[in-house]
């Protein structure tokens, strides 16, 4: 279907067809909200949020990537104000330099600790866990990712390898314990 057209026709007063993008697209947002906030009941509320706001939206969206991405970065924003509102803390630890990739590599990428690993990323700030979630569970293309992230595309992979770095720290040192 061609969704620029099937957006035309929304705008120009069949709004019913809207329901197009909720099913097509509904259990993809839901992936990215529920990823972030772990309450079932709270992660349909913010998805149905995000359709919402897309929806009021739809006459801005014009086509720069597609209707997927950008309302994947609709849910992201609604649902990191989401939990800036509710103040949900996230541990921050500092970057260890002197950590070789070997090292970090090690403890990753040991799949005895995948329970540590998945305890790890919990601690996380959303932006950090959504990286992971979109770049190794997604495998969506970096300008997809720096789209719905609103970041600049190079900053990426320097965002990642600083994740691994705090992963690394988390898993090693027993805070995920």
């Amino acid at each position: 279907m061609d969704e620029q057209r099937l957006i035309a026709r929304i705008l120009d007063g069949h709004e019913s067809d809207y329901g197009y993008f909720l099913e097509r697209y509904g259990g993809e947002v839901f992936a990215i909200v529920s990823r972030l906030v772990p309450n079932r009941e709270d992660a349909e509320e913010l998805t149905q949020d995000a359709f919402v706001r897309a929806y009021s939206r739809l006459d801005s969206f014009v086509g720069r990537s597609s209707f997927s991405t950008w309302v994947c970065r609709i849910a992201y924003t609604t649902t990191v104000s989401w939990l800036r509102k509710k103040r949900v803390k996230y541990l921050s630890i500092e970057d260890r330099p002197n950590l070789s990739d070997e090292e970090v590599d090690e403890v990753l990428d040991n799949e005895s600790r995948l329970d540590e690993l998945r305890n790890a990323i919990a601690l996380l700030r959303p932006d950090e866990q959504m990286l992971l979630e979109l770049y190794y569970f997604e495998s969506r293309p970096m300008a997809d990712i720096a789209y719905i992230l609103d970041v600049e595309p190079g900053t990426i992979a320097t965002r990642l390898h600083r994740i691994r770095r705090k992963l690394y720290s988390l898993m090693k040192h027993g805070t995920t314990q």
